[in-house]
């Protein structure tokens, strides 16, 4: 978490799609613009191997973060190299522009000759739209090239002068048993023996097992456009086999589908209470479950996503209900009242000078058909205006006074509706920490004025708090 110690920051931000790419051009370009700051006005966000076109927003933690900083308003300009390090998606990059536009924080671009930022929507609009066509094709091709010359693939070592891909001897006979076994699976459990195990032999991911069941590349195939036969790779399995075994994937989809549907319950940020570490989000497919679990040089702690989900449920709902509205409206009365004696104080002296003003151009006209020919009737003009201008602006607040009471009840609407729908985002807002203890779930509410009588502990029985 970035401690604000200044009013805003200047924020580089730059991004790099692969691991194999680095942000030394990146560096390079902005570095005479960070000259000109100190280096506690500067704020850098580096993005390495993170595709704009594979990621959503939501599963890039730096444009998060950056994100959060401009709502809270804690962003002056954000430098980047240009309009495709921030966003290749045209929906998000006009989000992204219209947020920095409603906080006032400047986009410029550091890459020589690149077209700047714009208050121009239109304009706006068609510069992304061809970074977003741009970065689909140079996605697509690269996508083409990999599935017929992978940099790298488990199972096999490329020969570069050859570009032939060749089983690798040392894990062939691995490889070729866990398709067998793989094809041999009829149930869930099954599946997770078969991936727990040769994830361990074969020293890779659960994630590339499961991918490797579904690529063609092990039959000697591309598929992407057609039947299209790899001949400088040498298959694991025939075409034929691997045609039936997807036509009768049943047990692996149903896998991918639960532990996506796990992995989605990944949205908090837990600490352990004893250590203070972050806890690690686990799943286990056959019975649908995940958790949160750390047993870092002390007793294991962990606690079922389930059960996470209903305790901040909950203390979200206590939160809002805490919200205390007449406070706040007490506290507009209030500020309206200030306003309104400070106005009324101006406009009794704006009316002794009128008056004034008013009797000099009576008395000092001989002619008073022509009265407004005296030179201080321009400054009677003035004073009138500046009358009408207070009262103006005193209406102003008179009408937001009144709208509080709409406005508060829309808010807490909106923060009942969130927590039904969006309980991410609202958690975000009202919940600064959560630490895990065997017994306990400390929740550290973020403060804020009008959140009354909301008690320190609450306990947890069955579906509900009290």
């Amino acid at each position: 978490m970035v401690r604000k110690i200044i009013d805003k920051y200047m924020v580089f931000f730059r991004r790099v799609s692969t691991t194999t790419q680095d942000l030394a051009m990146q560096e390079s370009a902005d570095a005479l613009y960070r000259d000109k700051f100190l280096e506690k006005e500067i704020l850098i966000l580096n993005e390495d191997g993170i595709s704009a076109n594979k990621l959503k927003i939501e599963h890039r933690p730096q444009m998060q973060r950056l994100i959060n900083l401009i709502i809270n308003n804690q962003i002056d300009t954000v430098f980047a190299f240009d309009r495709t390090r921030l966003f290749r998606d045209f929906y998000e990059a006009i989000f992204f522009v219209s947020l920095c536009k409603e906080h006032s924080v400047k986009i410029f671009f550091t890459s020589p000759g690149h077209q700047q930022a714009t208050d121009s929507t239109l304009l706006e609009g068609v510069m992304n739209i061809i970074g977003d066509v741009e970065g689909k094709n140079i996605a697509r091709r690269t996508e083409e090239a990999r599935k017929r010359y992978p940099p790298r693939k488990l199972g096999y070592i490329k020969h570069k002068e050859s570009k032939q891909y060749k089983k690798d001897p040392i894990k062939k006979d691995l490889l070729h048993q866990f398709f067998l076994a793989i094809h041999q699976v009829t149930t869930l459990k099954e599946m997770e023996v078969v991936l727990k195990e040769y994830k361990k032999s074969l020293k890779t991911t659960t994630n590339q097992l499961i991918k490797i069941c579904s690529d063609p590349f092990y039959a000697g195939f591309d598929l992407t456009s057609g039947k299209n036969r790899l001949q400088h790779v040498e298959p694991y399995i025939s075409y034929e086999d691997f045609n039936k075994y997807q036509s009768n994937n049943t047990v692996l989809l149903t896998y991918q589908k639960i532990e996506r549907l796990l992995e989605d319950q990944d949205i908090y940020s837990v600490s352990c209470g004893i250590c203070g570490k972050s806890m690690k989000f686990q799943l286990d497919v056959p019975t649908e479950k995940s958790w949160y679990s750390c047993s870092k040089k002390h007793p294991k702690i962990s606690i079922g996503t389930e059960e996470l989900s209903k305790i901040i449920n909950l203390s979200l709902e206590k939160i809002i209900e805490h919200i205390d509205a007449e406070l706040l409206l007490k506290d507009s009365q209030y500020y309206f009242g200030s306003i309104q004696k400070t106005f009324n104080t101006e406009l009794k002296s704006l009316e002794t000078k009128r008056n004034k003003v008013l009797e000099k151009v009576i008395l000092e006209t001989g002619d008073l058909n022509n009265w407004r020919e005296n030179p201080h009737y321009v400054e009677l003009t003035k004073l009138e205006a500046n009358q009408r201008d207070y009262i103006n602006k005193l209406e102003v607040n008179k009408g937001l006074l009144f709208e509080n009471e709409t406005v508060v009840k829309l808010v807490k609407d909106y923060l009942h509706n969130c927590r039904q729908k969006n309980v991410f985002f609202l958690s975000t807002m009202l919940i600064k920490n959560l630490f895990i203890y065997p017994n306990e779930v400390d929740i550290e509410v973020s403060k804020f004025d009008y959140l009354q009588n909301f008690k320190t502990q609450y306990i947890f029985k069955g579906d509900d708090l009290i």
